[in-house]
């Protein structure tokens, strides 16, 4: 297939773009500066001068294209980087303006990513596809992007991915940093849940969703294990050989934990099954 990626050189997009022209994609990459459109072509992809706010260049990047994959976000990281509020505005008008490329230029199939932190109603078990959803601040344009996508008309797939961490994300080492200097802390009692998927498998569901995934369908994307915050923080502290976390830290995600099921229908296998393997790098 011929494959626009809108955020390709994001936290997402720098292992996306590989992955799909591995798997033998034509990938039409869209990027802003003349740096990012240039690394992007010495990977392998057609690289495209487009902006997500900008509906002229983004029907430029999707033109000719069999499908559009919507991986651009603005979330702030450990790192320093994003800002709520463009990751808000990428969402809702970003999100509009691409679907209306697509619709311009005929491109049927589309996936978006989203987050799996919209199963925040119980986590009495891991919540699936088919369970209701909940919103809260951080998460409410992620709600109002997929309500877009859902009345586009296009042959549309969701991808909800779990709390990233992984290369570009900056929240391993940023946990294990804490850890060293002795700050490190688990939210509220930490017995919240949280479920996680490293960067790379995500970027392995979004392309295989791309694929094969049913139109109309949501897939949940994150690893095989939910884990407790105590779980996942005493782990870090244990690899860094310092103390366990105290309790008592600010609860800024409440607990969720999912089901990947039906994303393994599809034939996916998450590399890094849980936090114990993923964070050892």
């Amino acid at each position: 297939m011929r494959i626009a990626v809108i955020g390709a050189t994001g936290v997402l997009g720098r292992h996306l773009v590989p992955r799909l022209i591995e798997r033998g994609h034509a990938v039409c990459a869209a990027a802003r500066t003349e740096a990012d459109l240039e690394r992007l072509k010495r990977l392998g992809a057609e690289a495209v001068p487009a902006d997500i706010f900008d509906p002229v260049s983004l029907r430029a990047a999707v033109v000719n294209c069999d499908a559009a994959i919507h991986a651009a976000t603005s979330i702030p990281t450990a790192a320093g980087k994003g800002d709520w509020a463009v990751n808000d505005r990428i969402r809702r008008e970003g999100t509009a303006n691409l679907i209306a490329a697509c619709r311009a230029e005929r491109v049927r199939r589309y996936v978006q990513q989203s987050v799996a932190m919209l199963h925040i109603v119980s986590d009495a078990r891991p919540q699936t596809e088919d369970d209701p959803i909940g919103v809260y601040d951080r998460v409410r344009s992620a709600l109002e992007m997929e309500q877009l996508v859902g009345q586009s008309g296009l042959d549309w797939c969701i991808v909800r991915g779990g709390l990233f961490y992984g290369p570009g994300t900056g929240r391993a080492e940023a946990w294990k940093s804490q850890a060293r200097g002795g700050v490190l802390t688990m939210p509220a009692d930490g017995n919240g849940f949280l479920s996680l998927i490293h960067v790379a498998d995500m970027a392995a569901a979004m392309a295989l969703v791309v694929e094969r995934g049913q139109p109309g369908h949501v897939y949940i994307a994150a690893d095989d294990q939910p884990a407790t915050y105590r779980d996942l923080l005493e782990y870090v502290a244990a690899l860094e050989g310092t103390a366990p976390p105290s309790a008592g830290g600010p609860l800024m995600i409440p607990s969720f934990r999912v089901s990947n099921a039906k994303l393994k229908s599809l034939g996916w296998t998450p590399a890094y099954p849980s936090f114990r393997s993923g964070l050892v790098n």
